[in-house]
């Protein structure tokens, strides 16, 4: 305010003062009043202000106030555009209005309301409005209720209504609804909201922010920031105890259908309450949409109703990155995670799809399933997995295309079956086990281990080491079953087969004769030691074979097969490696030689019984054990006996019992005891050796006996034969004859390759015969000789007696030291060759010498000596030089000088007159 209207005021209150006075002293008196009044009031300017600003201050705050409740308890109406020219005319004003509309007698609707204000284009504004809507037969369908309500009537009997503050719907199928605004149109049953809408029908209740409300569809759209709760009866909804509470961006109620189709982050949360133990359970659940669907039976009491009562929610379904984590009291955590889940709450009850992936835990260790597909069924604590099923427990593992396994209450698997390409594995620090075939079932104890695993069907088990070393990869397949006993975690008790069965024992390639081993029979049954970590011992039965195969081809390693009707293996403590197999009745051994050599083949040993002692660092056959009736062939050699026994080490096969015997195209050899050494290719004999040579010919013409095709035989106490160098040797008591022709001495060799035969030590033979004419008879007369050795060269054709040699031919003896028998292309004598003190006897006559030479021809034996000497019984003696004695016609020649006539030579030819 300024000064000058200030002044104005003034001015105008004085002058209304002094209207009664007059002249000069009035204006002046004015004057002095108005200076002083306006120095008053020019002092209490501040002050005015003051309490101006103050007022307006009040009733600016006054008129928030009202302003601020009037909009508080009056929403203004959302018209819809055809609605927003609306008349202004107001025609009638009715307090406690009331109508019912109806078409051809049938009630159509019903309002009521207790004001009403009627306009020129009978729209109205209601107070404490009320409407009931009838369905087509004129029965009561829907009410609405608000505190203001602007009605706009339409064509055939359709009207629109906006209603607001306190807004209620109560829908003909039980739905009731709870909001501050809506639009209602009677042409579409439809009332939209677009503030917080509270809703409610029988055991679910919710609210949302927004919805459409579509009566006659028996249908609700909540829009957005949706939030839905589900009780299992009318009691627990009074006591606010829920089944689940869900949230979500938006959903759709379907009342006919019972379905609530959720859509957008999904969340559930979840109480209840296990079927199996009664302990309390929360699941939480996400997804990225859902269905959930509600029971659609009616309680006792609204049976005879057609508003749905009790109804509970049925089953969840849900869609898209579906998570569900439930945890039991007491109990670990459980999470399921699909693309796809169906959960049916009165079963409690799973169906999964796409990339299902279950984990529980309990005891700090994990079970993980992993399947295409899946039925959890927690009631009944049994899950069904189908496409790619795989299940984690600890260190135990299961896969196959098709799982049905049964849980304990914390979920850990308890039994289980296994469909198409099924595996079990068990994992621990020192090994891997692992069983694979069409079908398995695993069993797991209360300790949650694995107890038992069974397969059905072509099955493969494999033993494999963490780390090599010692131990050997164990690989089992069998045609029909293997049956696997645990007796601990990681600890293996027995396992048996069924059908055709394979044991494979892979060893470490470290060693140069390292080799692996495979058993097979009709059934196999593997026993572990006490730690459960190693084989014990195996039982193969019914055609059993076990195979020994080299990793490194050598000269000395052979691959080996031993067929048995049953093997008893049993195993080192440590490394799952076979120690001893035995195998029995009637076995049959082939050992094939690795690397191709001459006169080295196949070797294949016969026996009632055999046991193979493997070796501990090779894991090869260190030694076979064999015993009844056993039989050793090799390429043409064979050899029987009781027992036999061979060692690797020295290639040598050891017979004994039940007189042994070898032999092979060219003879057959037989002893008490035959030590054959495979690798040196040579054989020893002990005891009653006796050998037959089936011809002469097959000892290569070595022996000085006289038929090429007939058989030769050969005995002595002892004998060894090297086959490679064709040498035989005879020691102790040694003979060998061919008919009536012999041999004898304390040692005999034959060197076959070089065609000579050696008698050493009082020898005694009879192996040449001479011709002899007796009385004018031609006779065969054999030739028996002695001597310390005797020789026989098949080239030359010669037989050598030296020391002490004394050969008789009929009444004819011939005694020397050395001695030289040459025979013609029949074994006979063609001429003998005697030196040193040579002394030859006939009946009636003995001649001495140092040289004799025997002619059989003409039976002519040429004596010299120095002097040769000559005694005749009948005629005396003579002394020569030189003889010549005609052995059957009793004469002789004497040639050179006499000690009794030193000076010349003497001949002198006599006759004997046998009748003097």
């Amino acid at each position: 305010m300024s000064s000058r209207t200030s002044e104005q005021i003034i001015r105008a209150v004085v002058g209304v003062q002094l209207s009664v006075v007059g002249g000069k002293k009035k204006r002046a008196l004015t004057e002095t009043i108005i200076k002083q009044r306006e120095y008053n009031l020019r002092a209490k300017l501040p002050q005015i202000f003051r309490y101006a600003a103050l007022g307006l201050l009040g009733v600016t705050i006054l008129a928030v106030i009202v302003g601020f409740y009037r909009s508080r308890n009056t929403t203004p109406f959302k018209l819809k555009s055809e609605h927003t020219q609306l008349s202004t005319d107001v025609v009638a004003e009715v307090t406690g209005y009331e109508r019912l509309e109806t078409d051809n007698g049938l009630s159509k609707y019903y309002v009521k309301a207790d004001y009403a204000k009627t306009f020129s284009d009978n729209h109205q504004e209601l107070e404490n409005a009320y409407f009931e809507i009838f369905d087509d037969a004129g029965n009561p369908a829907d009410k609405l209720s608000a505190q203001k309500v602007l009605y706009v009537p339409e064509e055939n009997k359709n009207f629109t209504a906006y209603m607001n503050g306190n807004v209620n719907i109560e829908s003909r199928d039980g739905l009731k609804v709870k909001t501050n605004n809506i639009t209602y149109s009677k042409s579409t049953e439809t009332a939209d909201a677009d503030e917080l809408v509270e809703f409610e029908r029988e055991n679910i209740r919710g609210k949302s922010v927004g919805a459409t409300v579509k009566m006659g569809e028996k249908r609700l759209d909540l829009l957005k920031d949706v939030e839905i709760e589900a009780f299992d009866s009318p009691e627990l909804i009074k006591s606010g105890i829920r089944y689940a509470k869900i949230k979500v961006a938006s959903a759709t109620y379907d009342q006919i259908a019972n379905k609530i189709d959720l859509s957008n982050n999904v969340a559930i949360a979840i109480d209840s309450k296990s079927k199996s133990t009664g302990n309390a359970i929360k699941t939480d659940v996400t997804a990225g949409r859902a269905s959930l669907f509600l029971s659609s039976e009616k309680t006792e009491q609204a049976k005879t109703s057609d508003v749905m009562s009790g109804a509970q929610l049925k089953q969840f379904e849900m869609f898209d990155n579906v998570h569900i984590n439930s945890v039991e009291a007491g109990l670990s955590p459980t999470t399921i995670d699909a693309g796809y889940a169906l959960f049916d709450k009165a079963s409690d009850r799973y169906e999964l799809k796409e990339n299902v992936h279950i984990v529980t835990t309990s005891g700090g260790k994990a079970t993980d399933i992993r399947s295409a597909n899946a039925i959890y069924d927690q009631a009944a604590l049994k899950i069904a997995l189908t496409g790619g099923a795989e299940i984690t427990q600890d260190t135990n593992y299961l896969k196959g295309d098709a799982v049905n396994a049964d849980l304990f209450a914390d979920k850990k698997l308890r039994y289980a079956v296994v469909n198409g390409n099924g595996l079990v594995r068990q994992t621990t620090t020192a090994r891997t086990t692992f069983v694979t075939a069409p079908e398995l079932n695993v069993t797991f104890n209360e300790q949650r281990q694995l107890a038992a695993a069974n397969s059905i069907g072509q099955s493969t088990a494999q033993i494999i080491p963490t780390e090599a070393g010692e131990y050997s990869l164990v690989t089992i397949n069998a045609p029909r079953a293997i049956h696997l006993l645990f007796k601990g975690e990681g600890l293996l008790e027995k396992m048996q087969t069924a059908g055709r069965t394979t044991i494979q024992l892979d060893v470490p390639n470290r060693d140069a004769d390292a080799a692996n081993k495979r058993v097979t029979a009709d059934t196999v049954k593997t026993i572990f030691n006490a730690s459960g970590k190693d084989i014990q011992r195996a039982e193969a039965v019914g055609n059993a074979e076990l195979f020994v195969d080299p990793l490194r081809a050598a000269p000395e390693n052979y691959k080996t097969t031993i067929n048995a009707p049953r093997f008893d293996c049993e195993f080192f403590p440590t490394g799952n490696n076979a120690k001893t197999c035995v195998g029995g009745k009637k076995t049959k051994t082939v050992r094939v030689p690795t690397v191709a050599k001459a006169d080295r083949g196949t070797q294949t040993l016969l026996a009632d019984q055999l046991t193979a002692n493997f070796s501990a660092q090779s894991k090869d056959v260190e030694q076979f054990e064999a015993s009844g009736n056993t039989k050793f062939t090799e390429l043409d050699r064979n050899a029987i006996a009781g027992q036999m026994s061979f060692s690797k080490s020295d290639e040598t096969l050891r017979m004994r019992g039940g007189e042994p015997t070898a032999w092979d195209s060219r003879a057959r050899a037989k002893a008490r005891e035959i030590d054959w050494d495979t690798k040196n290719r040579k054989t020893y004999l002990r005891g009653g050796v006796s050998t037959t040579y089936y011809s002469r010919k097959a000892m290569g013409d070595s022996t000085p006996f006289a038929a090429s095709d007939k058989p030769v035989f050969m005995t002595s106490d002892n004998a060894e034969f090297d086959h490679g160098s064709e040498v035989a040797v005879y020691t102790g008591n040694a003979r060998g004859w061919q008919e009536n022709n012999y041999v004898r001495g304390d040692r005999v060799t034959i060197q076959q390759s070089e065609g000579k035969f050696t008698a050493e030590g009082n020898v005694q033979s009879a192996v040449y015969n001479v011709k002899q004419k007796l009385k004018g008879k031609e006779s065969t007369v054999p030739v028996f000789a002695t001597s310390n050795t005797m020789t026989y060269e098949r080239d030359k054709r010669i037989i050598q007696y030296r020391d002490n040699v004394d050969i008789r031919q009929g009444t004819d003896r011939l005694t020397s030291g050395f001695a030289e028998v040459y025979l013609n292309e029949n074994n006979e004598l063609s001429k003998t060759i005697a030196e040193n003190s040579v002394v030859i006897t006939q009946p009636g006559r003995r001649a001495t010498g140092n040289w004799v030479q025997y002619t059989a021809a003409d039976e002519k034996a040429i004596i010299r000596g120095n002097p040769a000497s000559i005694t005749d019984s009948v005629n005396g003696s003579s002394q020569a030089a030189e003889f010549s004695m005609m052995m059957r016609e009793n004469r002789f020649v004497t040639e050179g000088k006499t000690k009794q006539n030193g000076s010349g030579r003497v001949r002198s030819t006599y006759k004997v007159n046998p009748d003097k």
